[in-house]
């Protein structure tokens, strides 16, 4: 094994353990209160707001692709927690919103664990940011696992 940059490598590899205990705890919390998963969670706290007026739009509002919020979107509405109808203003267009079950769970829910990531993110200045994210897509490439779709966190697309 090679030791270079030990220091580094050691500070990182405590700076993603902290990391990921520190979003996995409350994940754990939400599932085993409500049954919902983190990701359902994240995706039901960002239709609090506002009704998505797309999947597409959806999905960049939870970073992520339509491919991946897709089927978070489909497990809510077999729960009863999202509706999925056609645009008034576009009849081409699916808009997504909470139900009244959905908003009552929503509200006695906690916040995802993933919104703490993404406002400290939003903390940090753009240049840590743009390095942070170049820093951890070359550790990506270089682990082999830059080539599939990333999913919401805490979504391994077995519920």
């Amino acid at each position: 094994m090679n030791r270079t940059g030990e220091p580094e490598v050691r500070a990182t590899l405590d700076a993603i353990r902290r990391l990921v205990q520190g979003i996995r705890s409350p994940s754990r919390r939400t599932a085993d209160a409500g049954g919902l998963t983190a990701a359902e969670l994240f995706v039901l706290h960002a239709l609090r707001e506002a009704p998505a007026k797309s999947l597409n739009e959806l999905a960049s509002r939870t970073y992520t692709d339509q491919s991946t919020a897709s089927p978070v979107v489909e497990r809510l509405r077999r729960k009863g927690f999202v509706r999925r109808e056609r645009s008034a203003e576009d009849a081409r267009r699916v808009v997504i919103a909470l139900t009244p079950a959905g908003r009552t769970s929503v509200e006695r829910e906690p916040e995802a664990p993933q919104s703490a990531m993404i406002a400290a993110l939003g903390r940090l200045p753009a240049r840590d940011r743009r390095a942070l994210a170049r820093g951890l897509t070359r550790l990506v490439a270089e682990m082999g696992l830059g080539g599939e779709p990333a999913a919401m966190l805490f979504e391994d697309g077995s519920r």
